[in-house]
This record gives structure tokens, sequence and C-alpha cells, in this order.
């Protein structure tokens, strides 16, 4: 049986016709009945009764049109797939919550305005975005390592083949509105001076325990706050949020070093987080920005051209800080 005689066939029963099927698909009405009796033969049936007044469907040839339907449609969905994975211009992206990543990512579109495309952007937390990697759901990925669970990281990519390449390291920062009072502040920003404000932060679920912490930054200058003297915290699950927050109110999260235009474009800057000179050399810097796709699979050439932009406007900064992460 062959995809093309089931075409045929469901065409004769569009048409109603042998004879009208025949010369809609360009082929000779002896060829087209040859199909069908073969067909029939094949399978023990009997798919059109013949009348005075043409032919009907029998209850079996009805089962058998529906079915052949079925068939060509999921033939269809097959081919259209692989033609679209075969297309330069196909890219799906599964990020953790990073504004340095969307950045790249726009950059990348506005570089080609005439171009079809076919791209997807999906925004989770680590362990969603290497699984994406794994099961063929996304062509590439972008992670943070920090401290805490970089052994955990490279381990679980060894196991699933997925190659690992360190972008930049973030660092451990506040992030305020442009205009925010500690921006004013002349002497060098201690801990202290963090306990005027309220807080804006991702949640975290460990457990049945929720924490107040950025789900993406080292856990290190979080557990130096004291939790117990911030009045107010809001809890958000966007960036959008986020954004909307800090920049209408002098609320403070945690964050990394500044994106591209950040504070022009977003009004929103970057202040390093007040360690000690010994919280400092203790907690290290160690938030670092990862690309991350399946080893043994080529990139689609798009997603080339996303890694490309991530390292052209964000690679290399504090570039000795990254570790050697090898998977």
């Amino acid at each position: 049986m062959k995809l093309q005689h089931l075409q045929y066939i469901t065409e004769i029963e569009n048409c109603g016709s042998i004879t009208k099927a025949a010369e809609k698909l360009y082929v000779s009405q002896p060829y087209l009945s040859k199909i069908l009796r073969e067909t029939e033969e094949e399978f023990q049936i009997t798919i059109f009764a013949r009348g005075k007044n043409g032919i009907r469907l029998t209850e079996s040839g009805r089962l058998f049109i529906d079915m052949s339907k079925d068939l060509l449609d999921s033939a269809g969905k097959f081919h259209k797939t692989f033609e679209e994975r075969r297309s330069s211009n196909r890219l799906r992206v599964s990020s953790f919550m990073s504004s340095h990543a969307i950045d790249a990512f726009i950059r990348m579109v506005e570089t080609i305005p005439e171009a079809d495309l076919r791209f997807s952007y999906k925004e989770g937390n680590n362990q969603s975005v290497i699984n994406d990697i794994y099961t063929n759901s996304a062509d590439i990925g972008v992670i943070m390592v920090t401290k805490a669970n970089e052994n955990l990281a490279r381990d679980l990519l060894h196991v699933r083949r997925i190659a690992c390449r360190p972008v930049f390291d973030m660092g451990s920062f506040l992030v305020v509105r442009t205009g925010h009072p500690l921006l004013a502040k002349k002497e060098p920003l201690v801990l202290e001076d963090i306990y005027d404000y309220n807080f804006v932060v991702y949640p975290m679920e460990h457990g049945s325990d929720r924490r107040a912490l950025e789900n993406v930054y080292n856990d290190t200058p979080l557990d130096l706050v004291n939790w117990n003297r911030i009045r107010q915290v809001i809890y958000v699950h966007s960036r959008s949020a986020l954004h909307n927050i800090l920049t209408r109110t002098d609320y403070i999260s945690f964050g990394g070093v500044n994106m591209l235009e950040s504070e022009r474009n977003f009004q929103i800057t970057s202040i390093p987080f007040p360690f000690t000179q010994k919280q400092a050399a203790e907690a290290g810097s160690r938030n670092v920005l990862c690309c991350i796709y399946l080893k043994d699979r080529e990139l689609p050439p798009a997603a080339k051209l996303f890694e490309q932009a991530l390292f052209q406007y964000y690679g290399g900064k504090e570039a000795e800080t990254l570790p050697k992460f090898s998977t």
C-alpha cells in the first residue's frame, strides 16, 4: 500500500466518480481503476459499490476512507515537521528568566528583518531548560550556573550529553531604578543601607518551604540579608512584573550586571552587592550565564546565529572568573 494510492482512492470518493477523479488527478481511468481493484484485493474488501447511479461507499469502504484520511493527515504533519526542521529560519530557544538572553535574541532578530522565520522563545527555570534540550523541545538553551549548583549541573549535563559553553559571569548585584536614592549615596554601600527599602523577588520552592530567593542567583548574598528586617516583600513570576515594580517604586531586587543600554531603555541599573572584603572572598563570584545544546546534534543555522549574538554582546565580560566547565 502506498500513500499515493490512498490519495487516489479518497479522491474517487470526493469526486463521486472514477472518471472525474482520473481527470482531476491527471491519470488515465484504466490506471485508476487498476489501483482501486488492487487495493480492494489487498485488503479483501469492496470499497465502492457500483450501480446505475454511479458508485457509493460500502460500510467497509467508509471505514477505509475515514482511516485513509486520518493517515494522510498524519503523514502531512510528519512531512511538515521535518521540512520546518530543515529550514534555516527555524529556532526554538529555552532560557531561564534573563534580560541578557532575551536582549541578545532581540538584537539577533533585528539583523534579519526581511527573512521569513518561525522562532519561539520560552522561559523557565534551569531544570526545565535542560529538559527542553534533552527532549529536543528546544534547539538551544540558556541556563545560570551558580557556585551552589555547579557540580549538580555538571553531572546532569554530562549524563544527558549536553554541551555547555560559559558566556560570562553576571556577578551578584542589587537591581534598582535609575534615580533610586541608593545611587545618590556618596559613601560605599553597606548591607545596613538596604534595610530602609522593600524588596521584589522571584519565589523559589524547596519542598513545602517558600524562600524569598531569586531562583537563578547565588544563595550567598541572599543569605546575608536579615529578612526579618525587610518590611515588605513582593513575589513575582515574570520579568515584566519585576520591571514594572522596580521602575515605579524604590523597591530593590537581586540580579546580575547591567545588560546593554538597560538604563536608557528600561530605566533600571545594577549596584554591586555590598559584600565586606571577607564576605566577598568567601562567596566568590560565580553566577555564570551558559549556553547549552545537545552534543551529538548540529545546531540549526538560526541557533548558531543566536549563540553568536549571545557571545558578541555579552561574551567575555568578567571572563577571568569563568569556571573550567567541560561536559
